[in-house]
């Protein structure tokens, strides 16, 4: 069987420190069993603006940059985005995603927008989250920009969904810290994030995964909030798997 013509892609800003950018790549190259090509680039636009300009410079243009004349650099099948401040955690993570993604559907870690009113919609979020170029075409190349009812990457799940694309998304098992709260939150906010009714919380240091394969990704989650605090976060976790 031929191998898969997959890809990661990971964004970081002028904010990030390399020695992150650095441990991650190491990380997933400790994991990465069949040597997708893992591109780290640096960026000064959003977040959802730099996912639609991969996916442009891997030949599909999303309606948010028509016109723009992009050059088309890459030419994968499947892309599997991860976030700067997530890791694979097996090496059963990323070959899983990827397999998902190339059976035609979208996969990713299981999250919800808190701070908006869009009846608790959980989503597969940039943090892992895979698709083929294909799937992308077939719910119609949304852009990953944020809207009135999402988050980054949260249109894909919506658009998956509206046209019949199976999402599997991959729960939290635990996490190692709660959330840090914001100054304009209220005060009462329990010490965790909620997903759907009945499904598991989560919060800072995000383990996901499931019974049959294990732990799958971690997310630190909020590098922006803190960056000295949680980027030394992120490397500790690193650095204790590549000890292993």
């Amino acid at each position: 069987m031929d191998k898969i013509n997959a890809c990661m892609v990971s964004f970081f800003m002028d904010n990030m420190d390399m020695k992150t950018v650095g441990l991650q790549k190491s990380v997933v190259d400790k994991f990465n069993v069949n040597k997708y090509p893992h591109y780290h680039i640096k960026t000064d636009m959003k977040h959802g603006a730099s996912i639609d300009h991969f996916w442009a410079m891997n030949g599909i243009v999303t309606d948010s940059l028509k016109g723009r004349g992009i050059e088309k650099r890459f030419d994968h099948d499947i892309v599997l985005i991860m976030d700067i401040d997530c890791i694979p955690l097996s090496e059963k993570a990323i070959d899983l995603y990827v397999s998902i993604a190339n059976n035609g559907k979208l996969v990713g870690n299981a999250q919800r927008s808190g701070h908006l009113q869009n009846n608790k919609h959980v989503f597969s979020a940039p943090s892992a989250s895979a698709l083929s170029a294909e799937t992308y075409l077939t719910i119609g190349k949304p852009s990953a920009l944020e809207t009135s009812r999402s988050d980054v990457l949260e249109e894909y799940t919506w658009a998956a969904e509206k046209v019949g694309v199976l999402v599997e998304k991959f729960m939290p098992l635990r996490y190692d810290s709660p959330p840090i709260r914001m100054t304009w939150e209220p005060k009462d906010l329990p010490p965790y994030w909620s997903l759907a009714d009945g499904m598991p919380n989560y919060g800072i240091g995000t383990t996901y995964g499931d019974e049959k394969h294990g732990d799958l990704f971690w997310h630190c989650f909020q590098m922006h909030a803190d960056p000295k605090l949680q980027q030394e976060r992120f490397w500790a976790k690193c650095e204790s798997i590549l000890k292993v």
